[in-house]
């Protein structure tokens, strides 16, 4: 059992000294520094290394005995399965994010091209991001602000709605410096009621359930396009500023819109 126990903490992550004294902390509860020295052979200073690595991976607690010593005891396995739980969620978002970002990766620029203080492709994550990116898309826009997608969905994962004050702030932006919005939405009672105040709101509004996304929502400005990815769990925006990809996502929505239906 104790070899299998071993080989399974190795597998999660564990040098064997770690694994080692881990274990010797399972069977004996608690027990200090010099005690898991002689009990495990290891010279001092490695018991020391590595009982503060157990300790900073949360897989042990430490309470001072006196001013030099202090007694160690392993927190239960259970410790250890939800640390790796925690690891697993991290890497599953990783590898989403990897994936998000792998059609880009050839409009990186090259070690001659001059790399600006703006990336050509970013992602943001998280939902202060998800907002904030959205709430400063009226200043990046001198007569036209184009939109694609759900729009009813960013509100619901933003927190917001319609009449949320931060969307009418949004709409005051555009009013005060005459910037026309062109909007293609997917189809829902939020969109036909939105799309009848089109004539006072500067707006034209095309509602169709034939849009490449469904559940997101698509910004255009001047420089950038915004992809807003309508995760609950996990919020993110990739900006989208390389010229051949904004490029094309302009020719996507005009084909789009000229197929559209006039909600």
């Amino acid at each position: 059992m104790f070899r299998r126990l071993s080989e399974l903490l190795s597998l999660a992550g564990l040098s064997d000294d770690e694994a080692r004294l881990y274990l010797l902390l399972l069977k004996s509860g608690n027990a200090s520094a010099p005690e898991l020295q002689a009990a495990s052979s290891m010279n001092v200073m490695t018991v020391y290394r590595t009982l503060k690595r157990l300790e900073d991976r949360g897989l042990l607690a430490a309470s001072p005995v006196n001013r030099k010593e202090k007694m160690y005891k392993a927190l239960s396995l259970n410790a250890l399965v939800k640390k790796l739980e925690s690891d697993e969620r991290k890497i599953r978002k990783l590898q989403a994010n990897l994936r998000k970002m792998t059609p880009f990766l050839r409009y990186l620029p090259t070690e001659s091209e001059k790399i600006s203080d703006e990336d050509p492709v970013e992602l943001r994550e998280g939902l202060d991001a998800f907002r904030e990116e959205y709430l400063k898309l009226p200043d990046l826009c001198t007569s036209e602000f184009q939109c694609l997608g759900s729009m009813q969905n960013y509100w619901r994962i933003a927190g917001m709605s319609d009449e949320a004050p931060e969307e009418i702030g949004f709409r005051n932006k555009r009013f005060r410096s005459g910037i026309f919005s062109l909007t293609l939405n997917t189809p829902s009672p939020e969109a036909e009621v939105f799309a009848k105040r089109d004539s006072r709101e500067l707006r034209r509004t095309r509602i169709t359930a034939a849009l490449p996304i469904k559940r997101d929502y698509m910004a255009f400005t001047d420089d950038r396009v915004c992809h807003f990815l309508c995760d609950p769990e996990n919020p993110q925006v990739i900006i989208f500023r390389q010229p051949e990809l904004l490029a094309m996502y302009r020719r996507q929505f005009r084909s789009i819109w000229d197929a559209g239906v006039v909600a």
